[in-house]
């Protein structure tokens, strides 16, 4: 197996998952409101979205390509609406409120496939990456190749996921309710600007 694949992909998932966004707010919170696993789990679910779309960026996958590039508008509508939605509901509730504590674990996995999987943007921005890296990366020299880059991308962001849940729960401890009531309030409001800001984009 070839490690320096593995590295690459390890970078390409942190580089991709890092950024300040809808589903990190999600996973904070989760982890502000619960314990290391349960955060770990939503974040797992974005890693499992970017591990489909890199497979179709890094395969070529031409036909769902452009059928996620058909439904585009569609995908980001939902998406937009979805953290709205999510935002305000968020922005409205007090931390020590029940609503994240009475969802099933399942459902933050779901929620944040759901926003991952429905941003067209992923699609492009790995075939971005894959397209920049090309000389480096081979991803048609062999079949195996693009499966060890989306192996490393999935380690690369699950590691993420396990260091940022990890971070907050050791942060909470030194939070006061009051301060954790306003990280919940403002995690809220930023969510569902991300969707405004996102179906600005649409019908601009």
């Amino acid at each position: 197996m070839d490690f320096s694949l593995i590295i690459a992909g390890l970078g390409i998932g942190v580089a991709m998952a890092a950024p300040l966004g809808p589903v990190n707010l999600i996973v904070i919170r989760t982890a502000l409101c619960h314990d290391l696993k349960v955060a770990f789990l939503a974040g797992l679910g974005a890693v499992l979205a970017d591990v489909l779309i890199a497979g179709i960026a890094a395969y070529g996958i031409q036909s769902i390509f452009h059928l996620v590039l058909d439904y585009a508008k569609f995908l980001q509508v939902a998406g937009g609406l979805l953290l709205i939605v999510l935002g305000i509901r968020t922005a409205r509730t007090h931390f020590a409120a029940s609503d994240l504590a009475a969802t099933p674990h399942a459902a933050r996995f779901g929620l944040t496939f759901s926003l991952s999987v429905t941003n067209p943007g992923l699609v492009l921005g790995y075939l971005a990456i894959f397209s920049s890296l090309s000389s480096v990366l081979a991803l048609n020299a062999t079949p195996y190749r693009p499966a060890i880059v989306v192996f490393g991308i999935a380690l690369g962001g699950a590691l993420w996921w396990l260091i940022l849940s990890f971070l907050i729960g050791r942060l909470k401890t030194r939070l006061s309710a009051s301060s954790l009531d306003r990280i919940n309030r403002w995690a809220g409001i930023l969510v569902a600007a991300f969707g405004f800001v996102l179906l600005w984009k649409i019908f601009d």
